[in-house]
Order: structure tokens, then sequence, then C-alpha cells
């Protein structure tokens, strides 16, 4: 239980900005500032576009892409 609870305290919710040939450029709020972080493509659970609301680690790999609509 406290190992699902520090998983989920890591991840992030944050918006595809860009996807190069070996990562993701990814845009996240952190104490009402922007943020940037790159993940990897080759690790990542799904492959997004840009605009897509994505949860991550941060500089590591995105774990679910979010559905658009």
């Amino acid at each position: 239980m406290k190992l699902n609870n520090l998983i989920a305290a890591l991840l992030l919710l944050g918006v595809v900005e860009y996807i190069y040939p070996q990562t993701i450029l990814v845009s996240y709020k952190h104490n009402g500032k922007t943020k940037f972080s790159h993940v990897s493509r080759d690790q990542s659970a799904c492959e997004p576009e840009a605009g897509q609301q994505v949860y991550f680690y941060k500089d590591y790999k995105i774990v679910t892409c979010e559905e658009t609509t």
C-alpha cells in the first residue's frame, strides 16, 4: 500500500509540447510555474500527439496517455 502511494506521488500530469525522434517534451505546472521535462520515447507506454495530456515520471517516461475528446 505504501509503495503504491509513493509511486502515485511521483506521477505528474502534463501536456505534450513537442515530439523529437528519441524524446518527448512535456510541460507541467509546479508551484504555479510552467516546467518542462524530456522523457524517453522508447520507454514510454504510449505514443502521444502534441497537445495531448499524459501522466509521466519526470525526465523518465510517459505512463499513460489521456484520451483526446
